[in-house]
């Protein structure tokens, strides 16, 4: 693990350890109103560099083989090189340009936006232009200092990055709540030069933009089954998909409770349904999610026949229950 990094996650453990901890917000922009207090020196640390990556391997790949002890001198002289070559690379100056683009941004888009309360604020109270040129200011030498400079932001940053082809770089911000240890992650791809603005521009709409009502699932009372296990990835006929439905205490769904599980889809509590099958409906009919809302209902010519696959739904038991 590079020494930055190191120094950086072990100062963090650190800072995590000496806070108090409390009860995780169910939204990480939340208390709604309070304003964020940003440690203004964001770490950059580099990650895996994809598109050295061939080119390295190259240079080890001379290593091997029956190679003449002239090539093999020069393939250890190229290791070497590529040694220092990250090394220099790892020590550029790119971490801090990142670090400004990425602020001054958020500034940009603040005035840009007219914005009366900040819900992110840069303080930069107490700290010398030299500390902002370190790899690291949360690398204390003293858990003293490190607890006093926490006392003072309620965020803090880092980012990786990795370069992937020409002059392209994947960043990864990550901000992480001091009174929590909560942590909130954005990634861009963009060239090097615009990856801070871009990297901005995403937290800035994380944070700024309009929050909307949690959704309500209009089946609330209801619960969707898989199909039978033999019946997975199978059309199977209505008679038995009806018989599997009423052994679980379920029926077929109707076709309003097929359009609102379709709607609603599998991460909001309703189902995943494909456009080119047919469902069985308590209706007897065939619920066709390929065609238009006036015509998915089509009549089941043969019940008996295995022409459609089918979901169960049924009451959630009450509370007390078992």
């Amino acid at each position: 693990m590079p020494v930055v990094l190191f120094r950086f996650v072990r100062c963090l453990a650190l800072l995590l350890l000496a806070l108090p901890l409390c009860a995780r917000a169910a939204d990480f922009r939340d208390p709604q109103e309070q304003q964020f207090i940003v440690w203004p020196n964001i770490p950059v640390i580099r990650a895996t560099d994809f598109a050295e990556y061939a080119a390295d391997r190259k240079v080890f790949e001379e290593l091997h083989g029956g190679k003449d002890p002239a090539t093999i001198v020069a393939a250890l002289q190229a290791v070497d090189q590529l040694q220092a070559h990250h090394e220099r690379t790892a020590l550029a100056e790119l971490g801090r340009s990142l670090n400004v683009l990425f602020i001054s941004e958020l500034d940009r888009l603040t005035r840009a936006t007219r914005l009366r309360s900040p819900k992110l604020r840069f303080d930069f109270a107490g700290i010398t232009p030299a500390e902002l040129q370190r790899p690291a200011v949360l690398d204390a030498n003293a858990l003293a200092q490190l607890k006093a400079k926490a006392g003072q932001v309620t965020l803090l940053a880092y980012m990786t990055y990795a370069r992937t082809e020409g002059s392209a770089i994947q960043v990864t911000a990550t901000l992480v709540k001091t009174n929590d240890g909560s942590a909130q992650s954005f990634t861009v791809t963009a060239l090097a030069s615009q990856a801070g603005a871009a990297l901005a521009q995403d937290v800035f709409h994380y944070f700024y933009g309009t929050r909307f009502a949690p959704y309500r699932n209009p089946l609330a009372a209801s619960e969707w089954l898989l199909p039978a296990p033999s019946h997975q990835d199978l059309m199977v006929s209505y008679d038995n998909a009806s018989r599997y439905c009423q052994s679980q205490g379920a029926e077929l769904p109707s076709a309003s409770e097929m359009e609102i599980g379709e709607t609603a889809g599998i991460y909001h509590e309703g189902i995943e349904v494909k456009a080119e099958r047919l469902y069985h409906l308590g209706s007897s009919q065939l619920y066709a999610p390929q065609l238009s809302r006036d015509a998915r209902l089509l009549p089941n010519p043969n019940p008996q026949g295995s022409n459609a696959y089918y979901y169960c739904i049924r009451k959630k038991a009450s509370r007390g229950r078992k």
